[in-house]
């Protein structure tokens, strides 16, 4: 029978949780896991203790057989601590190989504490905390198909994965992906409020806007059209939509540009804080 592969969750705050979540509904995967975390929530706690997995307050805390994954979640303001934590404290006969879900944090970063493991950096957005989120993935030139697999499993269990073959595409992923549900968000805020300025009460207008943007997400995870087709099937002509999209569409491309500002201002910052 084929030994259970060791698997490390460093850090189980909303993303390393949800990664957990997802491993534990996996049928596909089946990995002895075990999980460091200095602030345990109860929630995280009950998950835990229920699915019976190994828990450690801290990596020095860690006295047993090797680990053949270490998935890096905590927080990239303390990662050369941790990483320093893993050396002294973790057996360093087998090569560990590396996942890490840290904004901003490189491939090199990693590197230079862990060379020559096979290390995958991956962007997932907020959405994985639902199982709905979407997961960008990058490997080094030592991940060999049966890690990049192993962890394609592992972020499809939380959603969609897709795999970039260059590390600078993770900054657009981080612009686009990592920050884009802040922006349908902010979206749905301007219907609400708007909704409400116009004499709806903050109460209908908020569900209103709410119930609009879960039921065009569904319409768009079912359909195989264009977001064009889409699009165009809402607005009539002559129609009230018609008449918002004159507005939103205008031919100085108004509210395209300033979104495209946006997006590039997230882009620059992400390159910015990568390390």
């Amino acid at each position: 029978m084929k030994a259970l592969q060791k698997l490390l969750i460093l850090g189980s705050g909303k993303m390393g949780s949800s990664l957990l979540k997802g491993l534990i509904s996996n049928n596909e995967l089946n990995f002895d896991i075990s999980v460091v975390e200095p602030n345990l929530t109860k929630d995280n706690d009950d998950l835990i203790s229920e699915n019976k997995i190994k828990y450690f307050q801290s990596i020095e805390n860690i006295k047993g057989p090797d680990f053949d994954i270490i998935l890096f979640a905590v927080k990239p303001q303390v990662i050369n601590e941790v990483c320093s934590g893993v050396i002294e404290n973790l057996n360093q006969e087998k090569t560990f190989s590396i996942i890490s879900i840290l904004a901003g944090t490189t491939v090199k970063t990693f590197e230079g504490y862990f060379s020559p493991s096979p290390i995958i950096r991956a962007m997932p957005n907020l959405a994985v905390s639902e199982g709905s989120g979407v997961t960008a993935l990058y490997g080094n030139i030592n991940a060999g198909k049966a890690f990049k697999d192993t962890s394609d499993k592992i972020f499809s269990g939380v959603g969609e994965v897709i795999w970039v073959d260059s590390e600078d595409m993770m900054d657009v992923i981080t612009a686009t992906s990592g920050s884009g549900p802040a922006y349908y968000f902010f979206l749905t805020e301007c219907l609400s409020l708007i909704a409400e300025e116009m004499g709806l009460s903050k109460e209908n207008a908020d569900k209103l806007s709410r119930q609009v943007a879960i039921g065009s997400s569904d319409i768009m995870k079912s359909s195989n059209e264009s977001l064009t087709n889409l699009r165009e099937k809402v607005t009539s002509k002559g129609g009230t939509t018609e008449a918002a999209l004159e507005i939103l569409m205008s031919p100085d491309k108004e509210f395209y540009n300033i979104f495209k500002q946006a997006l590039k201002n997230a882009y620059k910052k992400s390159k910015d804080l990568s390390s």
